[in-house]
């Protein structure tokens, strides 16, 4: 029976009022060393039960950091398992992606997550379809913030090897008025001469975390990295592009311009030769020989998750890129799966990845027809080098399209069901990048909390 007939919109409780084994929850510190320091986030797992609240229909999962002073506060990624009727995949609240009988609030929203209840936690949530219309064509095509450290809030997140990363908060100017504020979390990572030197990345695109424009109309911003994957009322045009940032001012107060341009219907991009895979093998494999892998661990020395980089290679062995990312690591239960919680970027020769969990956010250059679309990881060693090989899935709504003809869809090789990745995710965030680092420890970003404020603030003002 589908769980999406006997209420519209779609009612679900969410909670930790059971005694079930399900429950997990674990507090993110600011200083992963110093149990007293500050938590400013949480890893949770919880139940979800129907709208009458008797039946228990799947399981929530997911990690956020958390902020004072917001009419929204908390950054999360989250995913609600709804075994085989399907998931949906949430950033904030913000439907990223939606599969089985959940694959049409695909670019939706949570338009009511109401907690009931703090302690027990009890939330009611309703599911909406996307009802976005055309774009307010009364809004400029460009439009411009400054965004300043004066009136913020900051906190670096501290591991064993120093600052790995911060929250942050800050105020958003608009022709000097305040306008809203601009809140989030980001992590860093070593320097990769790949990356700049050879791809030619800017310090301003090396951007990995989530935050979140609330602006004082009631509308919003979703930023995932640098992409806008989800925006409300005038700034809905920008959806899919992303941020151009310019320093003003970095002491004594921190100042920024961001610069939004709206996508148009024939860029420089469309002149771009779509990427063509090899039929019958993987389109890039990752491996730990001369990556970087660092764990994120809880105050009492418990790996919670981590942060890697590797080299990406082409199925002929070509060195093609780079992936970064984080994520975060959760018990396998009922209704759930092993399933990457995280982000990471595929900064690649012709393009960049944006991965959300498992679902390709963002997609640019010769890899376009992959936005929307999912990727499945095989492991083939773990030791003494960690090796996956990685496949690409088009989205459905590109399998007959003329991009079919450039990128074929590979279900063959890994399936476009959410059931069909790969085995053992969460081992394999566990492990990838293990192994030497030969990325050079001396350019890892360790930072004290002044300088790590300047250069944070230089990415995610």
């Amino acid at each position: 029976m589908s769980l999406l007939v006997d209420s519209s919109p779609p009612q679900f409780i969410v909670t930790n009022d059971t005694n079930s084994s399900t429950l997990f929850y674990q507090p993110i510190h600011a200083n992963s060393t110093d149990p007293q320091s500050r938590v400013i986030g949480e890893l949770y797992q919880d139940i979800i039960l129907d709208a009458s609240g008797n039946n228990r229909v799947g399981t929530h999962q997911g990690f956020a950091f958390n902020f004072d002073n917001s009419s929204t506060p908390y950054n999360a990624n989250d995913i609600l398992f709804f075994g085989n009727a399907g998931e949906l995949n949430l950033i904030d609240t913000y439907i990223l992606s939606g599969s089985g009988d959940f694959e049409k609030f695909s670019g939706g929203y949570t338009l009511e997550w109401k907690t009931v209840s703090d302690n027990p936690y009890i939330a009611e949530i309703s599911l909406f379809e996307s009802n976005v219309t055309n774009e307010d064509q009364t809004v400029l095509d460009e439009l411009a913030f400054r965004i300043t450290s004066e009136g913020g809030a900051y906190t670096p997140i501290v591991g064993e090897e120093g600052q790995i990363g911060q929250v942050f908060q800050n105020p958003v100017f608009q022709h000097g008025d305040q306008i809203g504020i601009n809140q989030g979390y980001s992590f860093l990572f070593p320097d990769d001469p790949h990356i700049s030197d050879t791809l030619g990345y800017t310090a301003l695109e090396l951007v990995m975390g989530n935050r979140q424009f609330l602006f004082d109309d009631g509308n919003q911003m979703t930023v995932l990295n640098t992409l806008v994957v989800e925006a409300s009322g005038p700034y809905s045009k920008f959806i899919g592009t992303d941020l151009n940032q310019k320093i003003i001012e970095a002491d004594p107060n921190f100042m920024a311009d961001i610069t939004l341009t709206a996508a148009v219907d024939a860029d420089d991009e469309e002149e771009i030769e779509l990427y063509t895979p090899t039929e019958g093998t993987y389109d890039f494999k990752i491996t730990s020989d001369g990556g970087y892998y660092a764990a994120i661990n809880n105050p009492e020395g418990g790996q919670i998750g981590e942060r890697f980089q590797n080299p990406v290679f082409s199925s002929t062995g070509e060195r093609v890129g780079t992936n970064q990312g984080y994520g975060f690591n959760f018990p396998t239960v009922e209704y759930t799966r092993e399933v990457f919680q995280g982000n990471r970027i595929y900064y690649l020769n012709g393009g960049t990845l944006n991965l959300f969990n498992e679902i390709i956010a963002g997609a640019t250059g010769k890899y376009r027809a992959y936005k929307g679309g999912r990727f499945s990881e095989k492991i083939v060693s773990y030791n003494p080098v960690f090796e996956s090989e990685i496949t690409l899935v088009l989205p459905a709504s590109n399998s007959k399209s003329d991009s079919n003809d450039q990128a074929k869809e590979k279900s063959d090789k890994g399936g476009s069901e959410e059931t069909d990745l790969s085995i053992e995710e969460d081992e394999m965030t566990k492990d990838e990048g293990v192994g030497e680092d030969k990325a050079s420890s001396s350019r890892i970003f360790v930072l004290s909390p002044m300088i790590g404020l300047v250069l944070a603030l230089l990415c995610f003002a």
